[in-house]
């Protein structure tokens, strides 16, 4: 199973990222990792942790804006093109959706969730300061989970 990392670009809360690198070490991870964000703390904690595989969705034919702000050394690189494709990518390349905190892009990352067999979206409290509009309930499948029931709730999903 791949598991997609959603977090904003701002870093904090090293210690609960890393215990849930730990606890994902199983699995396959899909990420876009800008330079000194959670997904890149993620990633780089995972893979001391001896991780499974990590995939990074990357623009890399992306001439708008570019992507010199993105480690390129985490993981296989999957081209999504352009950053306008890459929501879409992440969620097309991945079975669920771990989400270590909010920001633009990443509520954009979740929002495209509908559209990809309306994945779930394990959101983790520890990371939230409240849950998402209730109106965004109907079009997905987002769960408000602790850390410590992630373990048990992705190994009932991957059965």
């Amino acid at each position: 199973m791949k598991i997609g990392i959603i977090g904003p670009s701002k870093l904090k809360n090293k210690e609960l990222i890393s215990s849930v690198a730990e606890i994902l070490i199983g699995y396959e991870i899909v990420l876009t990792p800008d330079k000194g964000s959670v997904s890149e703390f993620f990633a780089k904690e995972y893979l001391k942790f001896n991780g499974k595989k990590v995939y990074e969705v990357l623009p890399l034919d992306d001439k708008e804006f570019g992507y010199s702000w993105v480690n390129l050394d985490l993981g296989e690189k999957i081209n999504c093109g352009t950053w306008r494709n890459q929501p879409e990518k992440l969620n097309e390349e991945c079975d669920v959706l771990v989400c270590l905190g909010y920001s633009v892009g990443g509520l954009i990352e979740i929002c495209y969730s509908k559209w990809f067999g309306k994945k779930p979206v394990y959101i983790l409290k520890e990371f939230v300061d409240c849950e998402l509009p209730k109106e965004l309930e109907d079009g997905l499948d987002l769960k408000y989970i602790k850390i410590n029931e992630l373990r048990e709730i992705l190994k009932n999903v991957s059965e």
